[in-house]
This record gives structure tokens, C-alpha cells and sequence, in this order.
């Protein structure tokens, strides 16, 4: 009986060991480099103005959260809040969901 629990600790303990110097010794992983967005993905630099003009007198963009292939704008104001969808591609502004007060 002696013999099998040495036989068994001196397992466990091996096993321990074996384990934290394979951690240690693993080789890194591989990391892709970052890569930059091709220039006709950007969206253009049209796009901002176009929702500023899209804006009534008051009212504030409150949120803005990718919609699919459109950006969704979150505009709050005295009259309500309300979302516009933005065509990032084109800068073309589409009124999306309203709520009033």
C-alpha cells in the first residue's frame, strides 16, 4: 500500500511540474498585424456636415451605434428623440425611428 502512494504523489507532482514549465515554454502566438482600411471603406468627410443639417434648432446628437452597413445616430431634442440612419458610403442621411414626448 506505501508503494502505491508514493508511486501516485510522485505522479501528481511530476504531472504538476511538467504542466507549469510547458506554460511557460510554449511559443507565442502568432498575431496578425493591423492593417489599415483601404481608402474607398472610409467613410467621407462629407458625412458629418450632413448630419449637422439634419439637426433641428436644440437638438443634440445623444448616441451613435453601427445599424448593419448604415450608423445609427441618436439625436435628442426638445421636440423628441429620434434616430437617423447614416449611409456611411455616400453621406446620404435617412430618418430612421421618433418618439415624442
Amino acid at each position: 500500500m506505501g508503494v502505491l502512494i508514493i508511486i501516485g504523489t510522485t505522479v501528481v507532482v511530476g504531472t504538476v511540474i511538467h504542466r507549469l514549465y510547458a506554460r511557460f515554454n510554449a511559443p507565442p502566438m502568432p498575431v496578425a498585424p493591423l492593417a489599415a482600411p483601404a481608402p474607398a471603406a472610409m467613410a467621407p468627410v462629407a458625412a458629418a456636415p450632413a448630419v449637422a443639417g439634419a439637426l433641428a434648432p436644440g437638438e443634440h446628437v445623444a448616441g451613435i451605434a453601427s445599424a448593419g452597413a448604415d450608423v445609427a445616430v441618436w439625436v435628442s431634442g426638445p421636440k423628441g428623440d429620434r434616430v437617423l440612419l447614416l449611409d456611411p458610403a455616400t453621406g446620404a442621411v435617412r430618418v430612421g425611428l421618433s418618439s415624442a414626448p
